[in-house]
């Protein structure tokens, strides 16, 4: 998979590598995929069932005119699914991570994040094992608030960092692989 990373001078003898997110959202949580994965988000399509898939395949859709499998990553990672009315502002991101394209559905897709090298941490080893091997990280992006008084305060969100490819991989043999 490849990686946007950017080189940005620090100082004179070093230099920071800075990754580029694009931010989707699941409930509360934020997720990061890297911004060479993102073809594109679209407001929800149809999409046509299919039998014999995992539960969290929805289906296919056409992507002007190719079939692109479509995940709902609620399902994938276990969440409970959103309401009928909250379903209407969900989100398809098209990601296309080594010639395996699909739509993913989350909650929102909200803004590209910068992440400084020196901010991803790698994951916990818990979160390493079963089905969430997909997460390659933890990044920390800080944020400067106003208090009503003036007093300015940092707050810091996680972003989980996820690995396109590991995430796609149990619907493989649904893919479309681009020529």
């Amino acid at each position: 998979m490849t990686s946007a990373l950017i080189e940005k001078p620090q100082s004179e003898n070093t230099a920071v590598l800075e990754r580029q997110v694009v931010a989707l959202h699941l409930g509360e949580e934020t997720y990061g995929v890297d911004i060479a994965s993102i073809h594109s988000v679209l407001t929800p399509q149809p999409i046509t069932v299919v039998p014999n898939v995992p539960h969290f395949v929805k289906g296919v859709m056409n992507l002007r005119g190719t079939i692109v499998p479509v995940l709902d990553l609620r399902s994938r990672f276990g969440l409970p699914p959103l309401d009928a009315a909250k379903q209407k502002s969900s989100r398809i991101a098209i990601v296309d991570a080594d010639g395996l394209t699909a739509g993913l559905i989350v909650d929102a897709v909200s803004e590209v994040l910068k992440l400084s090298s020196d901010s991803i941490e790698p994951p916990s080893a818990l979160l390493g094992s079963g089905d969430l091997r997909c997460i390659t990280g933890i990044g920390r992006v800080e944020s400067n608030k106003s208090s009503k008084s003036g007093d300015k305060t940092t707050e810091v969100r996680l972003i989980l960092l996820l690995d396109i490819v590991e995430t796609l991989s149990s619907i493989s043999a649904l893919s479309i692989r681009e020529a």
